[in-house]
């Protein structure tokens, strides 16, 4: 079975406020770059356009791509799904989004070659820490186009209603956070740029992103990370007062697997959420509030860092299968063993005696590790000056 690459460059990048296709990345554009890596895994490489307009833009010309135009216009996609497949000659694509450029090109040339061995499943994907399939990198065979136009009679547009059990063969892979990071607005483009430069320094100016600590990653930051139930919160809701009282301005990333509802039925910012406002921020003299909507597309941390300003520390409460530096929090007969990788652990924090390489400090006495944390605070900052 011949395979192809498609990469999706038609969203409206509204939140970015240009198109992110053209954005420069390092020594060229997002979308040359995405070409680049991916070229010696696909012969093949169709770009998914927006509907045609009248313009004289050549993509060819531009990349060297065939682009293949949405057939129908706006509907996300599943436009871009069924307009490649039902054009292209290859019996198998995969769909890789122009906006994730930390992608792993040698695991979709693998889960091409999967879908190809399962006569019995028209997709094949990967999942996310939380469990979600990730309907845009993906493979999909021909066999799926039947399925795609009923829905787009339907109007149901959500990939999620086309990667069904039945039909979809998910590759299970442990794979880095980098995998599901996308860039939807401007602070998630920055901190990109960022890691980029330190990936090719030489495509950028010496002292490129040094003026911003929170992309460039100065200041400290440290996950907290057990089996829910452990009692993460109630130990840090012990800890962080110690810490405030060595005049550190704290930000607290908390994860919630199972969603979040701040607003109130009858609060004014309630009603203007369930009349459609995509963000909701209320402000006040002393504090402001930020509920940003972003639909099933699960933000990596590193996104929600860049947009922390203004202080000393940042804790996380979760993400225990990221790459930062991490405690691990275990309690005597809930959970004894750590969950997670143990990629950067630099202490662990128990009830009960337990042998490790790092420190361990006692559950029941947070004022014990707060000497470990100063000096690890203290640390960074010297590492980063």
């Amino acid at each position: 079975m011949k395979k192809a690459l498609v990469i999706l460059c038609g969203g409206l990048s509204t939140r970015m406020g240009s198109n992110k296709t053209f954005l420069p990345f390092g020594s060229t554009s997002l979308l040359k770059y995405q070409i680049a890596r991916f070229r010696p895994y696909f012969e093949t490489i169709y770009l998914s356009a927006p509907a045609r307009e009248d313009d004289d833009f050549s993509y060819e010309d531009y990349c060297g791509c065939r682009a293949i135009h949405d057939k129908y216009a706006k509907i996300g996609p599943m436009g871009g799904l069924f307009s490649c497949l039902s054009s292209a000659p290859e019996d198998i694509l995969f769909f890789t989004p122009v906006d994730a450029p930390f992608t792993n090109p040698a695991l979709a040339a693998e889960i091409c070659t999967q879908l190809e061995s399962d006569e019995a499943k028209y997709a094949c994907a990967i999942q996310n820490p939380e469990g979600h399939v990730q309907p845009l990198f993906t493979a999909y065979t021909k066999q799926c186009l039947p399925v795609i136009e009923n829905l787009i009679q339907k109007k149901a547009y959500r990939l999620k209603f086309l990667l069904t059990p039945e039909d979809t063969l998910i590759l299970d892979r442990f794979l880095p956070p980098e995998q599901f990071f996308n860039m939807n607005d401007p602070q998630s483009y920055y901190y990109a740029l960022q890691k980029l430069s330190a990936e090719r320094p030489g495509e950028f100016p010496p002292d490129f992103g040094k003026q911003d600590s929170r992309i460039s990653g100065r200041v400290p930051i440290l996950s907290f990370t057990a089996k829910s139930g452990t009692g993460k919160t109630t130990y840090l809701e012990k800890l962080i007062p110690l810490l405030k009282q060595k005049h550190l301005r704290i930000a607290v990333v908390k994860h919630d697997a199972h969603g979040f509802q701040i607003d109130k039925p009858g609060k004014d910012s309630y009603r203007l959420t369930q009349a459609g406002a995509d963000h909701m921020i209320l402000t006040s003299e002393d504090q402001t509030a930020a509920v940003l909507s972003h639909k099933a597309q699960h933000p990596s941390l590193a996104s929600i860092l860049a947009r922390i300003e203004n202080v000393d520390f940042i804790i996380t409460e979760g993400y225990k299968l990221g790459e930062q530096k991490k405690i691990h929090l275990l309690r005597k007969g809930h959970n004894e063993t750590p969950v997670g990788n143990q990629e950067n652990t630099i202490a662990y924090v128990t009830d009960f005696p337990f042998q490790a390489d790092v420190p361990v400090f006692d559950l029941n006495h947070p004022e014990d590790i707060l000497p470990f944390l100063t000096d690890y605070i203290h640390s960074c900052r010297t590492f980063q000056k």
